[in-house]
């Protein structure tokens, strides 16, 4: 299901344009547009869910093992020391995009000094 005034939904129709780092029928991988790291991407299911509790738990499982393939994939080719994976669900843990589930991979290096707030 598809939102019509979903940013995200946009970026899968291309109705907004992305660079693509990886993408299956399922699942669709984009470098962020307001990255935190060099090389942030923004990973998300096709399917549009307001909450993380609609997605089904078979789709929950595969979305998870398939950001960690890619975080570790985007960490070997790019060279980098590490990678955070960050879910924010709800307006309270400033998820601000209403397709939800989505995973911020977020590339480390050591001495980057980059400090990641929870919250954003």
């Amino acid at each position: 299901m598809m939102d019509e005034h979903c940013i995200f939904c946009k970026i899968i129709k291309g109705i907004i344009p992305s660079k693509k780092y990886f993408e299956n029928d399922s699942f669709l991988a984009f470098f962020d547009i307001n990255p935190i790291s060099k090389n942030h991407i923004v990973f998300i299911s096709k399917n549009h869910y307001e909450n993380l509790n609609e997605m089904p738990d078979s789709e929950w499982q595969q979305f998870i093992v398939e950001g960690r393939v890619i975080a570790e994939k985007l960490v070997k080719e790019i060279n980098a020391d590490g990678y955070n994976l960050m879910i924010n669900q709800g307006r309270a843990a400033d998820s601000v995009v209403n397709h939800r589930p989505h995973m911020h991979i977020i590339p480390r290096y050591f001495n980057d000094n980059l400090k990641i707030d929870p919250r954003n």
